[in-house]
């Protein structure tokens, strides 16, 4: 039986904000107040040339990715690893050109063509050969993207190729996170005896200037969703978007948010690349997200930039900031060991990405022999052959052992110790003054977007009460600074 399979997609969703809604802080001293929350925001892929995309009443064409793409079309049945094979097939252009084999199953292939990307074809389609595979040059894939995405920028660096109709400055930002990231995650790996290789072909990474244009792409795939972007491990592009609802409330919030999202998908796209993650393998979840989290801690500071594999990820030590002080468990996590429960899911949430990367990072810090050998291990899953729950938990005893009480505790301590700058701490904050009458309240948030939402919502409470309101906004660097300020205006 034939069947659809949604194969190599890393979807990023806002796995960090559960706890990141701009929530206004009351002080009042008066007797009504309210309290207001931000809303917050909480794949593959080959595009058809705008001529061949819907069009209504005369607007822009809608670019949408040709739905071969969205996912390979493969048979049930025993997959073979596809080894060194090389084969002859067809492109997109009629052109017979050479393919490495992924994988095979039933009577598919399933390979690797010169631009990166995985297609399915009938092994009857196919012809061995002993040719060798040879990835395509950057400039002319360079020039196929740009036909392909008619009205969007493209650029190459030596590893990148951009193709963005986004703002210079996003572009800007995500290219140097990646071009920072790449070499000093490479260099880390080779430091840690991990085997590593230049990829063959460019890595792509689409960037959309609207969430609109972005879901639009695919078919309106993840509308609705809280996916906000992803590794196509098909496709072998990294497509994002940068407009968010979440710009708009909170813009210093967004941008950490956006650049973490940019530095964990790529390193998912570099990892499939250079030799470390196998095509289409599925590794345990925890790994599989952790090392991500683990290689893509940023920092916007004096300006977007990655911070260095290992580092402490600040996003993700104030997801988890109230469980490490109380030393107690996040929500869901069951009364078991708490490692078992990180290694065990096969789905996780905001809180199974923020401990999956803890027990990364302690792992990676505390335990390097036995960490290195694991990874050593991962790198050998082949494509299409998950691992069961068992098989996973004895591949971790393995390497650390079963005493997952101790394991616990020496985690639980390791997070203790970290220092981290708290995300939030040093934002831009606001405080709106309000004076109604010599009785005063103030009001802080991080969201120039609540401020005349907030204006008008008192100015109509203020019509209905018969009084006159008096307006002022204060802007402060950091969250301490506010409250303090907030504290002594409203005592005065």
């Amino acid at each position: 039986m034939q069947r659809q399979r949604k194969l190599g997609r890393d979807r990023h969703r806002s796995k960090f904000l559960g706890r990141w809604t701009a929530t206004l802080l009351v002080v009042a001293a008066f007797g009504w107040s309210w309290s207001t929350s931000s809303v917050v925001a909480q794949v593959p892929v080959r595009p058809q040339p705008a001529s061949a995309a819907n069009t209504s009443g005369g607007a822009a064409p809608v670019l949408r990715a040709d739905p071969s793409e969205l996912g390979l079309k493969l048979p049930d049945g025993e997959p073979k690893p596809g080894g060194d094979r090389r084969v002859l097939v067809k492109s997109d252009e009629n052109e017979v050109v050479v393919a490495r084999v992924a994988v095979e199953i039933g009577d598919r292939l399933a390979v690797i063509m010169p631009d990166g990307r995985i297609s399915a074809v009938l092994t009857h389609e196919a012809t061995a050969t002993d040719r060798p595979f040879v990835g395509i040059a950057s400039k002319t894939l360079q020039a196929k993207l740009a036909t392909k995405f008619p009205g969007f920028t493209t650029k190459a660096t030596p590893h990148f190729i951009y193709v963005y109709n986004s703002s210079e400055k996003f572009f800007k930002g995500t290219s140097g996170i990646l071009e920072s990231m790449y070499p000093g995650l490479v260099a880390y790996l080779k430091t840690r005896k991990i085997e590593v290789k230049d990829p063959e072909y460019p890595l792509v990474v689409i960037m959309f200037r609207t969430r609109k244009e972005w879901e639009d792409y695919m078919h309106g795939m993840f509308a609705g969703s809280g996916v906000a972007a992803f590794y196509d491990g098909v496709s072998n592009r990294v497509l994002m978007y940068e407009q968010s609802e979440l710009a708009d409330v909170a813009p210093e919030l967004a941008l950490k948010s956006c650049i973490s999202t940019v530095a964990h998908e790529g390193v998912h796209q570099i990892l499939h690349n250079i030799g470390v993650q196998q095509r289409l393998s599925r590794w345990p979840m925890w790994i599989s997200e952790g090392l991500p989290e683990y290689f893509s801690p940023t920092s916007i500071g004096a300006g977007l930039r990655w911070k260095g594999a290992g580092k402490i990820n600040d996003l993700r030590m104030y997801s988890m900031a109230d469980n490490i002080k109380t030393r107690t468990r996040p929500a869901g996590s069951g009364t078991g060991s708490l490692t078992e429960w990180v290694i065990a899911a096969d789905e996780i949430d905001a809180d199974g990405y923020a401990w999956s990367w803890a027990l990364t990072h302690f792992l990676g810090e505390k335990k390097r022999e036995p960490f290195q050998k694991y990874l050593t291990d991962v790198t050998k899953f082949e494509a299409l052959r998950p691992r069961s729950p068992q098989e996973r938990r004895e591949l971790f005893i393995k390497h650390f052992g079963s005493d997952f009480a101790k394991l616990d505790a020496e985690l639980v301590a390791h997070l203790y110790k970290l220092p981290y700058v708290d995300p939030v701490e040093n934002m831009t904050h606001y405080v709106i003054l309000v004076d109604n009458g010599g009785r005063r309240m103030a009001q802080m948030t991080t969201s120039p977007g609540d401020i005349q939402s907030l204006q008008q919502a008192m100015s109509a409470q203020s019509a209905v009460i018969g009084r006159g309101l008096q307006f002022d906004v204060r802007t402060f660097p950091s969250r301490t600074t506010a409250r303090a300020f907030a504290q002594t205006w409203v005592n005065q």
